[in-house]
């Protein structure tokens, strides 16, 4: 996993840029799209047809509503699947030491770690149950984090369905880290 991660292009974009090929990136995304085309397509058929057979359209109206209101959740989640999220931190040597602190605590397992990049394996407990795992990548670069949070579904897939309760993942992950650099910070100036 760490192989396949262009770092320098994942910095500039800030997102998480995969050296993969263009067949893989067209099926991962021709998945998507039929997942977000499919619901609202089925719903808007049962809709038309309701309408067509002067039927009542109020439950297909509600399935249309609920089937466009989740591909547009899909759609968002899909756009923010890989973005990394900046935070200011110390050093890249104190960052690192931060972020293995944090993972030991948590009980998180290092996959894999150098000085650009760390990527940290959750526990079971910390995953949802309705995923196949969840990664935690951190990019270094300078003084500044980028965190970035993938669950996996079937076939090692990245699941755009996971993407909210990622969100949270990063965020307490964020916390921690600032917490723990204000720590840093104070010991200093106590010192």
């Amino acid at each position: 996993m760490i192989n396949q991660i262009d770092i320098p292009k994942s910095k500039q974009t800030e997102k998480l840029v995969f050296k993969q090929w263009l067949l893989e990136r067209i099926a991962e995304y021709f998945v998507y799209g039929m997942l977000v085309i499919a619901f609202p397509f089925i719903s808007f058929m049962e809709f038309n047809s309701d309408l067509t057979k002067n039927e009542p359209i109020g439950m297909s109206l509600i399935l249309l509503i609920l089937s466009l209101t989740f591909s547009f959740l899909l759609i968002y989640s899909i756009m923010n699947l890989y973005t990394l999220k900046r935070i200011k931190g110390l050093s890249r040597g104190q960052n690192t030491s931060l972020i293995k602190k944090i993972a030991k605590n948590n009980n998180w397992n290092i996959y894999s770690s150098n000085q650009q990049i760390t990527i940290l394996n959750l526990t079971w407990k910390e995953s949802s149950g309705f995923d196949w795992g969840k990664q935690l990548t951190i990019i270094y670069d300078g003084t500044d984090v980028l965190l970035n949070c993938i669950s996996f579904g079937l076939n090692s897939s990245p699941s755009p369905f996971h993407w909210f309760e990622n969100k949270r993942k990063i965020n307490n992950l964020k916390a921690e880290f600032e917490n723990e650099t204000k720590n840093t910070l104070q010991r200093r100036t106590l010192i």
